[in-house]
């Protein structure tokens, strides 16, 4: 307990710093969000493209 005549002060310096951090943290997700989608997206058409470059396996027959 405080002695009788202290005042207890709250400190509100997180409370203040939210509307500075949201947004800071909201940017943050969506560029890596975009940056993770991006590299997807880049592995796959890599794929695509090697696959599109590879021989056809020939098709072998028992009548030669």
């Amino acid at each position: 307990m405080t002695p009788a005549g202290d005042q207890l002060l709250a400190h509100h310096a997180l409370l203040l710093a939210i509307p500075a951090v949201v947004p800071a943290v909201v940017v943050v997700a969506v560029v890596l969000y975009i940056a993770r989608k991006d590299r997807m997206d880049e592995r796959s058409e890599r794929e695509l493209i090697e696959r599109a470059f590879e021989p056809e396996p020939t098709e072998r027959g028992g009548d030669e």
